[in-house]
């Protein structure tokens, strides 16, 4: 039975102008080997960090298919039917209360259903509705964007909305310290924060100073957007996230600066991942495209090949943002056996699994010299799966993100030079059945990289892949599409 095999070295990447230079045919001569016989091409990836990363791998960009989702199944004519939004319409009468909607602006079509949302609700005709943007953004790079998005945004609000608090997703840490639980309940409570009504000029100063999106501190747009007792909450995600940081700064810091009876409902439109029982309109969302479900559809198993540590993250993406366990998708660890060639063979050859995926990290190296004692170790393994798959399976060699950090060139220098992996990951790609006279490697995301390794091994042209057939009418069927 003929397997598609992935072996991920995630952190790699094609290096940029100024990074430190690793030499990888020196140091990893069985990839060295492997790349003389393979297809080659790029992807290109906004991941810097595994699990943004493995999310894209399995899922691809989720947003718009989350808000199809949502629309389909929330925001619609069933939406007053929906028990919490019930509760959550009866919350908001009280008088003079105000709404507070929090959302992660990556993607400015997200307004629609907000606006869709508001447009249901019985509200007074001087109601405030806040919508208060929490930056998920990794990277500086992505301001250019951001900025896009929020403007978009801004100019398609509901005439009853106003966009109140911006602040960094990871700003708020687990303990949150007195500098930070004060400015917290200034920026939540009073409004008596930096106010920039000109959103683009402050974002562009956190660009020029190199402050990631995720860790800004937090500013106000408007005066008036302090949440006040009474008032009611909405988290508008469409996957489950986890603010329990937030969360827990909004229920602690209350009773003190109230002084009364607190009421603060909060709501989330999907269920979170959280520790407080907060009321959704919608349980989960269905992945329709995740591993899991592909696996199902076609009657096929994948064994995943990783660290204990990483088997849940996983197998929550691999099953469309699910932990649970699939009977389709197995896992084992890493360990000395896999620098055998007789169990390489076995675990290729007699096992029955379709997809094997190795998973392997390049960036836990807490020096240079650690780093290159890693590469050299997973060497040996890309040799031997190589042998094994050789006329038989399809092999990819690939990463899922680009690594980029400064470390030191080891124990016993701390002299820090700079790894720059970022954006542009590398795919190797060598199958029997694709002879290059015939086929080409299309570049690609790295979603693309899991659904061609399917297509290698399930019949359904349906099934996207990065394995091209050359010539002038495929690909003039390629430009008009």
């Amino acid at each position: 039975m003929k397997k598609s095999i992935i072996f991920l070295i995630n952190g790699l990447g094609i290096e940029k102008p100024g990074s430190y230079s690793i030499d990888l045919d020196q140091l990893m001569p069985q990839l060295g080997r492997v790349k003389e016989t393979s297809y080659f091409t790029t992807a290109i990836t906004s991941s810097l960090e595994y699990k943004d990363a493995y999310q894209r791998f399995f899922l691809g960009e989720t947003y718009k298919y989350e808000l199809e989702f949502v629309h389909n199944n929330v925001m619609n004519q069933n939406i007053l039917t929906n028990p919490t939004y019930q509760q959550f319409g009866e919350s908001i009468k009280r008088q003079n209360s105000k709404i507070h909607i929090f959302l992660e602006p990556t993607n400015d079509r997200v307004i629609e259903e907000i606006n869709n949302l508001v447009n249901t609700l019985t509200i007074g005709a001087n109601q405030q509705i806040f919508l208060h943007l929490v930056l998920s953004q990794q990277t500086v790079s992505e301001y250019d964007n951001l900025t896009q998005i929020i403007n978009y945004i801004k100019f398609h609000l509901h005439n009853h909305m106003t966009v109140g608090f911006i602040m960094g997703k990871e700003y708020l840490p687990d303990e949150l310290t007195k500098k930070e639980t004060d400015y917290l309940k200034r920026l939540l409570f009073y409004c008596s924060c930096e106010r920039w009504t000109e959103t683009e000029k402050k974002l562009q100063n956190l660009r020029d100073a190199k402050i990631r999106p995720c860790e800004v501190e937090g500013f106000c747009a408007t005066n008036e957007c302090f949440i006040s007792n009474g008032d009611t909450i909405l988290f508008f995600n469409t996957r489950k996230n986890n603010y329990d940081n937030l969360i827990t700064g909004i229920y602690q810091m209350a009773p003190e600066v109230y002084k009364t009876e607190v009421t603060l409902p909060i709501y989330s439109l999907l269920k979170l991942d959280t520790k407080y029982n907060i009321p959704s309109f919608l349980e989960s969302i269905e992945y329709t495209n995740s591993l899991a479900k592909t696996l199902e559809k076609y009657n096929k198993k994948a064994l995943i090949i990783t660290d204990q540590k990483n088997i849940n993250l996983v197998n929550f993406y691999a099953n469309g943002m699910n932990s649970v366990n699939n009977p389709n998708i197995s896992f084992i660890l890493k360990d000395d056996r896999l620098y055998q060639k007789e169990f390489i063979e076995q675990l290729i050859n007699t096992t029955p699994y379709d997809l094997i995926i190795f998973d392997y990290h390049m960036d836990v190296s807490s020096n240079i010299n650690k780093l290159k004692e890693g590469l050299q170790k997973m060497d040996p393994i890309i040799g031997l799966i190589a042998d094994v798959s050789e006329n038989k399976h399809s092999f990819f060699i690939t990463s899922l993100y680009g690594l980029k950090k400064d470390i030191p060139l080891a124990d016993y220098n701390s002299e820090l030079v700079t790894i720059d992996y970022e954006m542009q990951i590398p795919i190797f790609f060598f199958d029997y059945t694709y002879p290059k006279g015939k086929f080409y490697l299309a570049p690609g995301e790295t979603n693309d990289i899991l659904s061609s390794a399917l297509r290698c091994v399930i019949d359904d042209p349906n099934l996207y892949t990065l394995v091209k057939q050359k010539g002038l009418i495929n690909n003039l069927i390629k430009a008009f599409k």
